[in-house]
């Protein structure tokens, strides 16, 4: 049984979490009735035009396909399935290093794990053969929030886990031992 200073407190935290509530929820302008279909459309292109501007802010549950480090331009980034950087390199490996070498791409998959060796840091991710996986050679300062905020590559590290969808944006590397090699890696927030 709780006392009645207990009830007080609860109370309060119960008003003061709802007030927090109403509040995000209200601070958006997409719900303003009356307006013609028209303007409505152009604020909210508006809108999506400012907040494009913050990097590495998931929206609709995904990042943009923009690099999140702010020191790269916001060009739209190539997007691919670790499977099907795998499948290129094993279909015509020629034609895979002209398309995917020395470019800055997003690739996304599940992580197969996380290790290190000697200095440089990896993430490994799963393909359709259980006997290739791609790997990701992190670089020593990752994006670890909105706006570029940075920290090292064993905290970012430590939010990955083994069978949890990962995306990175990389520069392709070709193949190494048989692998695609991604390198310069940046953790993204999620799969896209």
């Amino acid at each position: 049984m709780l006392n009645r200073t207990q009830q007080i407190l609860i109370a309060i935290v119960a008003v003061a979490v709802l007030g927090m509530l109403w509040f995000a929820g209200n601070d958006r302008r997409d719900d303003v009735g009356g307006a013609a279909p028209e303007a409505q459309a152009g604020a909210q292109s508006d809108v999506q035009a400012a907040a494009s501007e913050v990097r590495g802010v998931p929206r609709n549950g995904t990042l943009d396909p923009v690099s999140i480090d702010p020191q790269r331009p916001a060009d739209r980034l190539p997007q691919l399935q670790a499977d099907a950087l795998l499948n290129a390199y094993r279909d015509n490996p020629a034609q895979a290093d002209r398309s995917y070498l020395n470019q800055y791409l997003i690739v996304e998959g599940v992580a197969s794990g996380i290790r290190r060796d000697g200095e440089q840091v990896f993430v490994d991710i799963r393909t359709n053969d259980p006997g290739a996986n791609v790997r990701a050679l992190l670089l020593p300062r990752q994006i670890c929030g909105p706006a570029g905020r940075e920290c090292e590559v064993e905290a970012r590290a430590t939010m990955v886990r083994r069978g949890q969808k990962v995306a990175v944006e990389c520069n392709g590397a070709g193949l190494a031992d048989g692998m695609p090699l991604l390198r310069d890696c940046l953790l993204r927030g999620g799969a896209n």
